[in-house]
């Protein structure tokens, strides 16, 4: 049985240039589990790319090819990012699991974000067919920890989140900048967390563009903000002092065109790039006007009440030992499952061909009492004969563990 594996890099193993040449937006998701599992290698497969990580977890037969193929679909070099990421094989792979869904492995130690995030793959792995028995069951025992962690620790109280910590940089520049209005530009799962925490500033205007427009509408519903079609952008992109990008693009949607009225006139703005890949060319950074904030620059703001937060999560860690005892419980049971499906598979073809000849025995007239001990007779010597065989063929020292065996599987009195 192939155990699972988990192959990534985050934050702590690499730089945000190479992170983000790995980072895969939500629209590729689909077609890259495809392609792995149509390879004959990969049996499952999960993918999980966020600002701060890229993870595959899967079941595969060669994980080099993995790694290979993953690098390959972004023009990576394979050994540049062998050098930066990790592997982690079975319980080391759980382990990593609840860790990050937990908030542990996070930029931001404690954030609940990811938990979202991870959902969201669930799903795309879903709607791919590569998500099978043993991942499911993977994801929602870590789904069942997180809970756990985050109710029996103060982890969630102490820690702050992604959102408070955009919401704060942005509070604290508005005095630098000509006007307060905000624009958030996407509207799936993070930006639903991050921009509800804009709620308390005094901002003269929000306004949410997304492709879909439906979705736009929601969440502006939620934040008292307007709602405009994705395609809008370049008309009112200069409107805003403040742009909150949160979203998927294959090509970049904010550049020193789109810009160049502020670029001309010296006109301060304030861009918080959350995406990964990033939707802002990075060269706005050379422009004095522009601030261009990235998710590794949000870092540095989210040190506040640290201790606290460190202590909440090493009672997280402790849940997180204790529960690796129900994940190798799991798996041994998983690991019997093809003896037990083949031992009831062989008694049910012996109860078969036993029936099927008592009514064979029917038919042809014979008392049913007769044939209803001879088949209770037959079904007992059928199911015991190979057991005895094998038990009184063995040698001497087999035989005493067959005894204790017998024993204990059939519950008898040891002699």
């Amino acid at each position: 049985m192939l155990q699972p594996v988990v192959f990534g890099l985050n934050y702590q193993t690499a730089d945000f240039e190479l992170r983000d040449r790995l980072a895969f937006a939500s629209e590729e998701v689909s077609h890259v589990l495809k392609r792995l599992k149509k390879s004959g290698v990969v049996n499952e497969a999960l993918l999980l790319s966020t600002c701060n990580r890229t993870e595959l977890y899967c079941t595969a037969k060669d994980i080099d090819f993995v790694i290979n193929s993953l690098c390959d679909m972004h023009s990576v070099c394979p050994r540049t990012v062998r050098n930066h990421s990790y592997i982690f094989h079975g319980e080391e792979c759980a382990h990593h699991l609840f860790r990050v869904i937990s908030g542990l492995d996070s930029m931001v130690l404690g954030e609940s974000e990811i938990v979202a995030q991870i959902k969201g793959a669930m799903d795309l792995a879903l709607e791919s067919d590569s998500l099978g028995s043993q991942l499911s069951g993977l994801f929602q025992m870590a789904l069942a920890i997180e809970k756990e962690v985050r109710y029996h620790t103060s982890i969630n109280n102490v820690a702050i989140s992604m959102g408070h910590a955009v919401a704060n940089l942005v509070e604290n520049t508005l005095n630098k900048l000509p006007n307060s209005k905000v624009l958030f530009v996407g509207a799936g799962q993070m930006m639903q967390q991050i921009a509800p925490h804009f709620n308390y500033l005094n901002l003269e205007q929000v306004t949410v563009a997304n492709r879909t427009l439906a979705n736009a509408e929601t969440l502006a519903t939620k934040i008292n903000a307007n709602a405009v079609d994705l395609n809008h952008l370049p008309e009112i992109v200069s409107d805003y002092a403040v742009l909150v990008l949160c979203c998927s693009s294959n090509h970049l949607l904010i550049n020193e065109d789109i810009l160049l009225t502020e670029i001309e006139n010296n006109i301060p703005k304030l861009i918080i790039d959350l995406s990964m890949p990033l939707v802002a060319d990075k060269n706005l950074k050379n422009h004095q006007n522009i601030q261009l904030v990235t998710v590794d620059d949000i870092a540095a703001l989210v040190d506040v009440g640290i201790e606290k937060r460190k202590l909440a999560a090493a009672a997280a860690e402790e849940i997180i030992s204790g529960k690796l005892d129900d994940y190798r419980a799991w798996q041994r049971k998983r690991g019997l499952s093809p003896l037990i499906k083949r031992l009831r598979d062989d008694s049910d073809s012996i109860r078969r061909e036993s029936l099927a000849a008592a009514e064979k025995q029917l038919l042809n007239g014979e008392s049913p009492n007769d044939v209803m001990r001879q088949l209770s007779i037959q079904l007992t010597n059928r199911l015991l004969h190979m057991p005895t065989v094998k038990l009184c063929s063995s040698n001497e020292q087999l035989q005493d563990n067959l005894i204790d065996l017998v024993n204990y599987l059939y519950g008898l009195e040891a002699n």
